[in-house]
């Protein structure tokens, strides 16, 4: 498996491998218009990056300046030490999962972040479905700092937000 720069000629890829992760996990869990390319790349990310497998694109991370409000005003809340940075976007293709591609995804976002100088944070939707990506981020170190909720279409949700380690 390769990691790399997400490439604009790879975004009609990567919305069909969105679209096998929305339908097995619901994730996004608000996709307005079903617009995959828009998910992917709005907001603009500081950087973005692909997981590849025998030329086939399997899995996409970003690293965003911003995330929602209200986890935005929980991390500044905490005072950290560096600029934050937001994971977002991390997905693997259903049917290449449990092979590492979202750990490895995953690392390679928080080794850029640290080589950025920035303090990397993520949130999370707590669902059902959400439940293998909160245990990968757990075994990978990441701590949770707290919860926010926040009404969604009339559906209050509630997301987890957590810390990369530092080390």
């Amino acid at each position: 498996m390769e990691i790399r720069a997400r490439r604009n000629s790879d975004l009609a890829d990567l919305a069909e491998v969105a679209g096998r992760v929305h339908a097995a996990d619901n994730y996004p869990i608000f996709l307005p218009d079903g617009d995959l390319i828009a998910f992917l790349t709005r907001p603009a990310s500081i950087a973005a990056w692909v997981c590849v497998r025998d030329d086939e694109l399997i899995g996409h991370v970003a690293l965003n300046d911003t995330t929602s409000r209200p986890v935005m005003e929980l991390v500044e809340a905490s005072q950290p030490e560096m600029t934050p940075c937001y994971l977002a976007r991390l997905l693997v293709d259903p049917s290449s999962r449990g092979d590492g591609a979202g750990g490895l995804l995953l690392e390679h976002a928080r080794q850029a972040a640290l080589r950025a100088g920035r303090s990397l944070f993520l949130d999370v939707v707590n669902t059902p479905t959400s439940t293998a990506a909160i245990s990968l981020y757990r075994t990978a170190g990441w701590d949770e700092m707290g919860r926010v909720r926040f009404d969604l279409a009339g559906e209050e949700l509630e997301e987890l937000v957590l810390r990369a380690p530092i080390g």
